[in-house]
């Protein structure tokens, strides 16, 4: 079992990266400003390392309601589609279904965060 001073430590160091990383990875913040965007911003990068293709209506069945409603969650998607962050393109099988990928900012980006974590 961890001590209370490592435990303070860890609080305070997610606390910290949170807002340090916030200010420095503007894509990620957009994701990260409700539980429901950083659920979505993980599963875009899941699929994506694993090149698998997501559609919008997939992501969003992916994500507990009681996180996010779905009109937040597509709103969210729209928003970053509208600045560059995301890119919405039509399945080639069904033009009816939205795919949904990360810009290249938005990957290097994660990338970047995830080296400062020291996750990869």
């Amino acid at each position: 079992m961890k001590s209370k001073e490592a435990l303070t430590t860890q609080c305070k160091y997610l606390f910290d990266e949170f807002l340090t990383n916030n200010k420095k990875y503007k894509t990620l913040a957009h994701f990260r400003r409700s539980p429901g965007g950083y659920l979505v911003m993980l599963k875009i990068f899941e699929n994506y390392f694993s090149d698998k293709d997501i559609h919008v209506e997939e992501l969003i069945r992916l994500i507990p309601v009681t996180t996010n409603s779905r009109l937040s969650l597509f709103s969210l998607i729209d928003i970053a589609v509208k600045k560059n962050i995301l890119i919405k393109s039509g399945d080639t099988g069904d033009h009816r279904k939205k795919l949904v990928t990360p810009s290249e900012i938005f990957i290097k980006e994660f990338r970047e965060w995830l080296a400062d974590l020291d996750l990869i």
